[in-house]
């Protein structure tokens, strides 16, 4: 993957490709018409100003920011949304407090093993329940969702839950 930008675009391509590989080109074309048809119908949807967004994923004290570059960036910029906090790899609570997102999207993978269910309650609750991040604009107002790393991460054909996931999000 290197430093080079993940985007919709090239997801669109990479599946398209896949499709031609596997002899399965209609089905592929069908995926990324979707994947679309969804963005257009929420960027559509968006009244007033876009939300502020933040993507977080919370790992062993450290909290990784998908920023512009990441491919959940660009799902959030092409659903309308607008990244609070763009550029940061890494971030501190007082960066998500002086950010103040209005949408927050707690990043979580489930391991061979763990019990999904924890894994989610626990992270969600690593920016729910943080003291420091009561006064937040996202945590006060209960938008804080999760999404799933596998959705939007390279993701492929999983690419689509991770679009209708953050479109979820910006619509409340």
């Amino acid at each position: 993957a290197g430093d080079h930008p993940r985007t919709l675009e090239n997801e669109y391509t990479d599946i398209l490709n896949i499709g031609k590989i596997f002899n399965v080109e209609d089905k592929a074309q069908k995926l990324v018409d979707e994947m679309k048809s969804e963005i257009e119908k929420t960027a559509a949807a968006q009244s007033g100003e876009a939300k502020s967004v933040m993507v977080l994923e919370p790992i062993k004290g450290e909290i990784t920011n998908y920023g512009t570059t990441s491919l959940a960036g660009d799902m959030v910029t092409k659903l309308g949304g607008k990244l609070a906090n763009p550029d940061a790899k890494k971030v501190g609570k007082e960066d998500i407090v002086s950010a103040n997102p209005e949408v927050i999207f707690v990043v979580y993978m489930a391991y061979a093993g763990d019990d999904p269910e924890t894994v989610k309650k626990t992270q969600l609750e690593l920016i729910t329940e943080d003291p420091a991040l009561a006064n937040v604009e996202a945590v006060k107002n209960g938008n804080v969702h999760l999404i799933m790393l596998g959705d939007m991460y390279a993701a492929g054909p999983r690419t689509l839950d991770g679009i209708k996931t953050i479109a979820a999000g910006l619509q409340k």
